[in-house]
Protein backbone atom coordinates (compact mmCIF):
# COMPACT_ATOMS: atom_id res chain seq x y z
CA UNK A 1 0.00 0.00 0.00
CA UNK A 2 1.33 3.76 -0.76
CA UNK A 3 0.72 5.06 2.45
CA UNK A 4 1.34 3.92 6.24
CA UNK A 5 -1.25 4.61 8.56
CA UNK A 6 -0.55 7.05 11.99
CA UNK A 7 0.58 5.40 14.94
CA UNK A 8 -3.04 4.69 16.58
CA UNK A 9 -1.95 4.54 19.66
CA UNK A 10 -0.11 8.08 19.92
CA UNK A 11 -3.58 8.92 17.98
CA UNK A 12 -5.86 7.83 20.28
CA UNK A 13 -4.74 10.32 23.33
CA UNK A 14 -6.15 13.03 20.93
CA UNK A 15 -9.35 11.51 21.19
CA UNK A 16 -10.08 11.25 24.93
CA UNK A 17 -10.74 14.62 25.74
CA UNK A 18 -13.97 15.02 25.77
CA UNK A 19 -16.70 17.77 26.09
CA UNK A 20 -17.97 20.64 23.70
CA UNK A 21 -15.81 22.67 21.66
CA UNK A 22 -15.41 26.43 22.95
CA UNK A 23 -17.84 27.60 20.51
CA UNK A 24 -20.34 25.71 22.01
CA UNK A 25 -19.57 26.43 25.20
CA UNK A 26 -19.92 29.80 25.10
CA UNK A 27 -23.11 29.63 23.27
CA UNK A 28 -22.02 30.13 19.62
CA UNK A 29 -23.27 27.54 17.16
CA UNK A 30 -19.78 25.90 16.61
CA UNK A 31 -19.53 25.15 12.99
CA UNK A 32 -21.19 22.24 11.57
CA UNK A 33 -19.02 19.13 10.05
CA UNK A 34 -19.81 20.14 6.56
CA UNK A 35 -18.54 23.91 6.85
CA UNK A 36 -15.38 22.43 8.63
CA UNK A 37 -14.86 19.80 5.96
CA UNK A 38 -15.14 22.98 3.61
CA UNK A 39 -12.16 24.69 5.17
CA UNK A 40 -10.20 21.49 5.61
CA UNK A 41 -6.92 21.80 4.37
CA UNK A 42 -5.52 18.78 1.99
CA UNK A 43 -3.52 16.72 4.88
CA UNK A 44 -6.51 16.92 7.46
CA UNK A 45 -8.85 15.72 4.71
CA UNK A 46 -6.31 12.94 4.00
CA UNK A 47 -6.66 11.75 7.06
CA UNK A 48 -10.45 11.87 7.38
CA UNK A 49 -10.47 9.94 4.30
CA UNK A 50 -7.59 7.01 6.33
CA UNK A 51 -10.59 7.58 9.59
CA UNK A 52 -13.46 6.63 6.80
CA UNK A 53 -11.63 3.70 5.33
CA UNK A 54 -10.72 2.50 8.49
CA UNK A 55 -13.58 2.88 10.04
CA UNK A 56 -16.06 1.25 6.94
CA UNK A 57 -17.36 4.68 6.50
CA UNK A 58 -15.96 4.44 2.75
CA UNK A 59 -15.56 2.43 0.18
CA UNK A 60 -12.02 1.31 -0.07
CA UNK A 61 -11.76 0.60 -3.44
CA UNK A 62 -12.99 4.23 -4.17
CA UNK A 63 -11.66 6.60 -1.32
CA UNK A 64 -7.99 4.99 -0.93
CA UNK A 65 -6.67 5.74 -4.69
CA UNK A 66 -7.82 9.27 -3.66
CA UNK A 67 -6.10 9.12 0.09
CA UNK A 68 -2.79 7.94 -1.75
CA UNK A 69 -2.84 11.21 -4.01
CA UNK A 70 -4.14 13.80 -1.23
CA UNK A 71 -0.80 11.98 0.53
CA UNK A 72 1.32 12.40 -1.85
CA UNK A 73 -0.12 16.05 -2.76
CA UNK A 74 0.26 17.59 0.12
CA UNK A 75 3.29 15.72 1.92
CA UNK A 76 0.92 14.34 4.82
CA UNK A 77 3.03 11.76 5.35
CA UNK A 78 6.40 12.72 5.07
CA UNK A 79 9.85 10.38 4.46
CA UNK A 80 11.61 11.35 7.33
CA UNK A 81 8.26 10.15 9.51
CA UNK A 82 8.23 13.17 11.49
CA UNK A 83 4.45 13.25 11.04
CA UNK A 84 2.18 15.50 10.18
CA UNK A 85 0.14 16.87 12.46
CA UNK A 86 -3.12 17.94 10.41
CA UNK A 87 -2.87 14.33 8.85
CA UNK A 88 -3.14 12.85 12.48
CA UNK A 89 -5.82 15.25 13.54
CA UNK A 90 -7.96 13.84 10.83
CA UNK A 91 -7.15 9.85 11.04
CA UNK A 92 -8.08 10.55 14.60
CA UNK A 93 -11.17 11.90 13.59
CA UNK A 94 -10.60 15.87 15.14
CA UNK A 95 -13.33 18.27 13.68
CA UNK A 96 -12.07 21.24 15.83
CA UNK A 97 -7.84 20.50 16.72
CA UNK A 98 -7.86 24.57 17.62
CA UNK A 99 -9.38 24.13 20.79
CA UNK A 100 -8.83 22.75 23.83
CA UNK A 101 -11.97 20.19 23.71
CA UNK A 102 -11.37 18.42 20.37
CA UNK A 103 -14.76 17.79 19.43
CA UNK A 104 -13.86 14.11 16.96
CA UNK A 105 -16.35 12.35 14.36
CA UNK A 106 -16.89 9.53 16.72
CA UNK A 107 -19.33 12.38 18.45
CA UNK A 108 -21.71 12.55 15.62
CA UNK A 109 -24.14 9.79 14.95
CA UNK A 110 -23.55 7.14 12.56
CA UNK A 111 -25.71 8.62 9.41
CA UNK A 112 -23.61 12.19 10.49
CA UNK A 113 -20.64 10.23 10.19
CA UNK A 114 -21.31 8.09 7.26
CA UNK A 115 -22.41 11.64 5.87
CA UNK A 116 -18.85 13.71 6.35
CA UNK A 117 -16.89 10.80 5.06
CA UNK A 118 -19.12 10.97 1.66
CA UNK A 119 -18.22 14.55 1.61
CA UNK A 120 -14.91 13.94 2.31
CA UNK A 121 -14.64 11.39 -0.29
CA UNK A 122 -16.10 13.71 -3.12
CA UNK A 123 -14.19 16.82 -1.94
CA UNK A 124 -10.90 14.69 -2.76
CA UNK A 125 -12.31 13.42 -5.93
CA UNK A 126 -12.34 16.93 -6.72
CA UNK A 127 -8.73 17.21 -6.51
CA UNK A 128 -8.82 18.68 -3.04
Amino acid sequence: MGYRSVMMGAVTGFGLMGGLPVAMAQNTPAPGPQAILAATPGARLAGYLNFCIGNGLAQHDEATPLLVALIEKNNAVPPDEKGNMDYAYGTAGVLHPGTPERARLTDLDIPQRRDLCTQAVRKAGMGA
